[in-house]
């Protein structure tokens, strides 16, 4: 999403020359500097004079260069204090992922479960779920443990054919639905083959068909946007 002064420039571009967007490309790439700067400071950074800066205000139909700062200080503390809030939603969000894990009931079985499975395999239902995967994988081969990754959904059916109860299989899905997969995660569970799901904390079918769960919070996207 672009800034209030991009909007500022799209609303008045007609009106804009080169040396226009010369001096607003200079302020947007140090709005929170030009926003403590004198007309004759600006001016120098830019090298036009100060008279130059107070047109280009205008053609943004600011009044002058005063309210060009107010305007600009203004849409500085607001990006900084919307950066916060995102921060902090993604802080509380690992803040309580990890209460999650330390307060699992099943953590001791899990770790037994991975410790005796001659192979492990893990799916991700999303991009974000296997990339995720990829460095939960990555991080286990330092302590020589080997998780195979399994692609896609059509991998995941193909794996019916030969693992077993004495594999171990993860599953990440951001909702926890199965429609796409569910009959393969029947058949696995048919076959006693162990599943551990890992899903966002709510009521969902992937946790209910799984020996063990691990839990994440993560803060919905239309949450995060209403900062913006």
């Amino acid at each position: 999403m672009g800034s209030k002064l991009d909007l500022l420039i799209n609303e008045n571009y007609h009106k804009l020359n080169n040396i226009d967007l010369h001096i607003l490309n200079f302020i947007k790439n140090n709005q929170g500097l030009c926003s403590e700067s004198s007309i004759a400071e600006l001016a120098k950074s830019c090298n036009v004079s100060t008279a130059t800066i107070l047109r280009t205000a205008r053609k943004l139909n600011l009044s002058g260069y005063s309210e060009l700062k107010y305007f600009l200080k203004n849409d500085t503390t607001k990006k900084e204090e919307e950066t916060i809030d995102v921060v902090e939603i993604i802080n509380s969000d690992i803040v309580q992922t990890i209460k999650f894990f330390q307060q699992n009931a099943n953590l001791k079985s899990i770790y037994q479960t991975m410790e005796n499975a001659d192979h492990i395999y893990a799916y991700g239902t999303g991009q974000g779920q296997r990339l995720m995967l990829q460095e939960f994988a990555r991080c286990f081969l330092n302590v020589n443990i080997n998780i195979i990754l399994i692609p896609t959904s059509t991998e995941l059916k193909i794996i019916k054919k030969f693992i077993t109860k004495n594999d171990l299989l993860f599953i990440a899905s951001w909702s926890g639905k199965i429609e796409k997969y569910k009959e393969t995660l029947i058949n696995l569970d048919v076959l006693g083959v162990p599943l551990i799901s890992i899903t966002n904390l709510n009521n969902n079918e992937l946790s209910t068909l799984s020996d063990y769960n691990l839990y994440f919070q993560s803060t919905t996207r239309d949450k995060l946007s209403r900062t913006f």
